[in-house]
């Protein structure tokens, strides 16, 4: 079945809404890992985006292959992710595909591992409404399988920093609502209070900090330390220090200390002080050095947040991450434009007389479907007839090797959910008999046109044919310019 959706081909999965809904940051010189990445429509995009390095993976060497076709300028490893590529990734996704692992818990925390320490793992999960920190099994369409409730995903991701960006584009037959999460790895805050002296940047540090037990490092302190020897420091800082120090000229002395390049050791001694760990800095800090010691403190591993003005998000706005969907959209409508892939294409072929009687859907192949050395190609969808249907329908094939008969033998829920608003306002028959189908055809057959259609009270309903044919030039003038320049008398 067709997941992922590209221009001309659609899939169940709205890949560019999803994209949207995603907020991924941007991906220029980043490492980006799509685990489960199907046929590589993220990692075109990371690429398009210009990341420096993109990789997928994917248990489907079918999906693989596709991907591979579609983007070259991407690494695809068909593998499962039980074994995680090696290096550190910047940008990490996982989507919709937790709910498989056997341990999802396990699968999170590994990832995380993978992760750089200013990286992002961006999760596409359904979450269960039920209180309390547990698994909830939930039937689907399919299957049934095993949901988080936000207290057992609050549990997961304790030890690292999280935020449920909201919710993503759920797909048909979706039992729970699917939400965005990027998670981080925790680093230590530098709170800093850098305005200038009596400002009341001690009363602030004194008042919030210490009462909550976070450690606060002085810099009109850290001076006078370093002026009466003591603190591990270069020469250089310590005789400069020595010579300029005086409680009435903290804000010269600073200013000097900057202009002379001593941020980075200063950053690093007022890291040293807290341990490493979560402190307030209360010290004087010009204004146009201000970043500087952001900088500083961030290459060392800390967030810093910045109390006197308000800190920036990392998260890109919404209006930004919609118009850079669009843009790829584009863009993949003239990516590739010079190869001509063999293409599925269906055409439905049922005559409108039968429209009160039956109804159906071909969940694959879609048209416009790509092949990339497939021996065979899967078939479902489902069909339900009406006017008081007593006996079982059959899929039936043509092609030069006789027709083929295929039982209806999948339950769809879904389905009846959709057609009669519900299972139990289903008619008793559909009920008790399914109405969803699935089988394989083999790719050779495709190279002829190969006829789909529904055995009803003994009588063929032809529905679609299903051929294999050379892709689209997307550079040839379309159907209507061609009538254009035909009417214009243009050659």
């Amino acid at each position: 079945m067709q997941y992922q959706s590209f221009p001309g081909v659609k899939g169940g999965s709205r890949s560019s809404e999803k994209l949207a809904a995603l907020r991924l940051p941007p991906f220029t010189g980043k490492r980006f890992l799509d685990v489960g990445c199907n046929e590589g429509f993220f990692c075109g995009y990371a690429a398009f985006d210009g990341a420096k390095k993109v990789l997928g993976i994917d248990r489907s060497a079918v999906a693989i292959s596709r991907a591979k076709k579609r983007f070259p300028e991407c690494e695809f490893l068909a593998q499962s992710w039980d074994a995680l590529p090696e290096g550190t990734f910047d940008v990490i996704t996982l989507l919709s595909a937790l709910h498989y692992a056997e341990d999802q818990s396990g699968l999170v925390h590994r990832l995380m591992e993978s992760l750089s320490d200013d990286g992002v793992l961006v999760l596409e999960i359904s979450i269960a409404p039920e209180s309390g920190d547990e698994w909830i099994k939930v039937k689907r369409s399919i299957d049934e399988r095993f949901f988080p409730t936000r207290g057992k995903l609050g549990s997961i991701l304790r030890d690292y920093a999280w935020k449920i960006i909201g919710h993503s584009v759920n797909q048909a037959g979706d039992p729970l609502q699917r939400y965005v999460v990027h998670v981080r790895k925790l680093k230590p805050y530098a709170y800093l209070l850098m305005g200038s002296p009596g400002s009341g940047k001690t009363t602030v540090s004194r008042h919030l900090f210490q009462q909550a037990k976070v450690p606060v490092v002085s810099g009109d302190r850290t001076y006078l330390q370093v002026s009466q020897g003591k603190h591990e420091v270069s020469e250089a800082l310590r005789a400069l220090i020595s010579e300029e120090f005086t409680t009435a000229s903290i804000d010269t002395l600073t200013r000097k200390l900057f202009i002379d390049g001593f941020v980075e050791e200063l950053a690093a001694l007022w890291s040293h002080q807290a341990g490493y760990r979560d402190f307030a800095l209360d010290s004087f800090v010009p204004q146009e050095h201000r970043q500087s010691v952001k900088d500083a403190l961030e290459a060392l591993g800390y967030y810093s947040v910045e109390i006197t003005s308000e800190n920036p998000g990392r998260l890109i706005p919404a209006k930004t991450a919609s118009t850079r969907a669009m843009d790829y959209e584009k863009h993949l409508k003239t990516h590739r434009a010079d190869v001509f892939e063999q293409q599925i294409v269906v055409t439905r072929t049922m005559d409108k007389q039968w429209a009160p009687s039956l109804r159906w859907h071909l969940d694959a192949p879609v048209s416009g479907q790509w092949l990339a050395d497939e021996p065979a190609v899967k078939v479902a969808g489902w069909a339900i007839g009406f006017n008081d249907c007593q006996r079982p329908m059959q899929v039936y094939t043509k092609t030069s090797k006789g027709r083929q008969l295929y039982p209806l033998d999948r339950p769809r829920n879904d389905v009846l959910n959709a057609v009669f608003g519900g299972v139990e306002a289903s008619p008793d028959f559909w009920r008790q008999h399914p109405c969803g189908f699935g089988f394989t055809l083999e790719t050779a057959l495709l190279d002829e046109n190969v006829e789909l259609g529904i055995m009803l009270e003994e009588k063929e309903i032809p529905l679609a044919r299903m051929k294999v044919e050379a892709g689209m030039d997307r550079k040839a003038p379309s159907f209507g310019e061609r009538l254009i320049k035909r009417i214009s008398g243009a050659s």
